[in-house]
């Protein structure tokens, strides 16, 4: 009988999560899916000018930009694609903002 080289693969990826770390993501899951599964992530406010919305905005896709770079991962081509995305929408919400302010 011939002896097996490689070892059979895992079951599953929660194999080699720690008992700690299925607790920590079973109650993650139970209080996230325990709240409302439609509810929205967040809430804009009504009285919110076009400008702070653009500012805002802008604010969001720099942190976005920001934090996708301080990862220091290598991102894959479906990652690239879409921080190009949001560097486009960021270089467009600039673009307007610019155009709301005063020359």
């Amino acid at each position: 009988m011939a002896k097996k080289v490689t070892p059979d693969p895992p079951k599953s990826k929660t194999d080699f999560l720690s008992e700690d770390a299925l607790l920590h993501r079973r109650a993650i899951d139970y209080y996230l899916k325990a709240s409302a599964p439609d509810a929205p992530i967040f809430i804009l406010n009504d009285n919110l000018s076009f400008e702070d919305a653009l500012a805002h905005a802008a604010d969001l896709l720099h942190c976005a930009v920001e934090t996708a770079h301080a990862s220091g991962e290598v991102m894959k081509a479906p990652q690239r694609a879409v921080m190009h995305l949001v560097e486009m929408a960021k270089g467009v919400v600039d673009q307007a903002l610019e155009c709301t302010q005063p020359r």
